[in-house]
């Protein structure tokens, strides 16, 4: 592999000038730092990342860290649900010309501060993206605090103010669940949730219930899954053991198919008989009979928006991140049978 000092001889500059143009800094004569370009490319130079890192201070590269639970189903290696987030994450990163690192890390992992202070004090991240997914204490963010290490959350707002977060607003997006479900006049109301310690799960129950208030219901049940279809199927042969319920908010649409595939086993029709209403619009939706109303919170958006937002605190032209993303409703044809308008 050519090194740095071939390419300055063949490009006929110091060292330091073919540095400086190939790191787009110094005062460099464009036809200079073309001429370094061309000769690093013909000799297929690639620049020692631990040499740029000691020269510049920075690493050039960002950790995405994925929170899982011993204690629930592993929906990041499991399922799909993360897919569009880090493909915002990974389109922002890449038109920066910087790497991208993709850690998986339990809640309950005893090496889990181990993990951060590497983070903090290893020089090979300049920043990270954190999607923390349970209630739990989260020590860490005091360790990446006190460093003045750059990072960001996927959390709701609700999480605490004096931290740097992205907010889902998934407890509006539940509300418009309950919404649709009030202005169809349905009184037999059914939730199938995530786990109850989950965070996405504890916002959009409280969105839900909200936006119940005043319906006049004759019945409201929850049961909790795990954002798997299975708990979906689990979760809705209970209920009907305890009703029939005329409206269903899944608070995933992997537990929405789930629940589908149980109701079409007991001759309950839908829409007709039964509404079912997802959340994050995944392209399980429309693979489903009949396709599947759900929420989109926005999944890639909110990846460009953390990773950007990251990139500017790492860089310094911001000094605290919070944001929000306003998920919307995407009306399919399981929420409203004939005759009965949708909203």
């Amino acid at each position: 592999m050519a090194n740095l000092r071939e390419v300055a001889e063949l490009a006929g500059v110091s060292i330091a000038t073919a540095s400086m143009a190939l790191r787009g800094g110094g005062n460099i004569r464009e036809s200079t730092r073309l001429r370094v370009m061309t000769c690093a490319k013909r000799l297929n130079y690639t620049p020692n990342q631990i040499g740029r890192t000691l020269n510049t201070g920075k690493a050039n590269a960002i950790a995405l860290l994925m929170m899982t639970s011993a204690v629930s189903a592993d929906i990041v290696r499991g399922t799909s649900l993360f897919y569009h987030l880090v493909r915002g994450v990974l389109s922002v990163v890449d038109e920066a010309k910087h790497g991208l690192r993709l850690d998986v890390k339990s809640h309950e992992d005893p090496d889990l501060m181990q993990y951060f202070d590497q983070v903090v004090g290893g020089r090979s991240l300049d920043g990270i993206i954190i999607v923390p997914q349970f209630v739990r204490d989260y020590a860490f963010i005091h360790t990446l605090k006190k460093n003045g290490f750059p990072y960001v959350l996927m959390r709701p707002a609700s999480f605490g103010r004096d931290i740097n977060y992205v907010d889902l607003q998934s407890d509006y997006g539940a509300q418009l669940v309950a919404e649709l479900f009030a202005k169809q006049g349905r009184r037999r109301v059914a939730m199938i949730n995530g786990p109850a310690q989950h965070l996405d799960a504890i916002e959009r129950e409280k969105g839900f219930i909200q936006g119940l208030a005043g319906a006049g219901l004759d019945r409201l049940t929850k049961r909790y899954g795990d954002f798997t279809v299975p708990s979906g199927i689990a979760a809705m042969r209970d209920i009907l053991r305890e009703f029939t319920p005329d409206a269903i908010f899944c608070s995933n649409d992997y537990m929405a198919a789930g629940a589908m595939k149980v109701l079409a086993e007991s001759k309950l029709r839908v829409p007709e008989d039964v509404a079912i209403v997802g959340y994050d619009n995944t392209d399980l939706c429309i693979g489903l009979t009949p396709t599947l109303t759900t929420i989109d919170y926005r999944a890639e958006e909110v990846g460009r928006c953390l990773a950007g937002e990251l990139l500017a605190l790492i860089e310094g032209k911001v000094s605290s991140i919070q944001k929000a993303i306003q998920p919307f409703l995407v009306e399919r044809e399981s929420h409203s049978p004939i005759g009965r308008p949708g909203v």
